[in-house]
């Protein structure tokens, strides 16, 4: 009588640890559509480290993204810029990150992007600044058109009236007037 006993307790708790099992994804699924790490949605989520390359990879540059910090209300981003890309490229990868991170976060008040030059680095040379960017959540908050739609002009003047852009005289070099 034992046994019996023992294997029925046995296989009651192996249907009961399966049909937990079977049950697990499907709770984890429902609680990920309201989690404030899913940006599928059009609404403003919290940016954390955890959900920062989610967030980033979503963004589609032409420019490679070499460094990445997110730090309180401030996030400092450094774009590779390569030998053939042109102004327009740059001009839109810095419209897309403003525009990103001001209308899809909640808690980044401050864009930093550096735009750099890592061609000629060597052992005695090392990485040039080419551009760099400061955007505020206040003076981007109506950044409604979409990149690809704003011509170079427009993109420039958009970026130019909106935040803080600083030129070298290495992006005078590459893209003269």
């Amino acid at each position: 009588m034992k046994w019996s006993m023992r294997i029925m307790m046995t296989l009651g708790i192996s249907i009961v640890m399966a049909i937990c099992l079977s049950v697990l994804p499907k709770m984890d699924r429902s609680t990920g559509i309201n989690s404030p790490y899913n940006w599928s949605s059009n609404r403003a989520g919290q940016l954390t480290e955890n959900n920062l390359v989610d967030l980033l990879v979503q963004i589609p540059l032409q420019l490679r993204i070499r460094k990445v910090e997110l730090s309180n209300s401030r996030m400092s981003i450094d774009l590779s810029l390569p030998k053939n890309a042109d102004s327009v490229s740059v001009y839109r990868d810095l419209y897309m990150i403003a525009q990103t991170m001001i209308m899809k976060t909640k808690n980044v008040n401050q864009v930093w992007v550096r735009v750099i030059d890592y061609s000629g680095v060597t052992e005695s040379a090392s990485t040039q600044l080419v551009l760099a960017m400061v955007a505020e959540r206040e003076y981007g908050k109506d950044m409604e058109k979409n990149a690809s739609e704003l011509s170079l002009i427009q993109l420039e003047q958009q970026l130019q009236n909106r935040f803080r852009i600083t030129y070298t005289s290495k992006w005078q070099q590459r893209y003269p007037l």
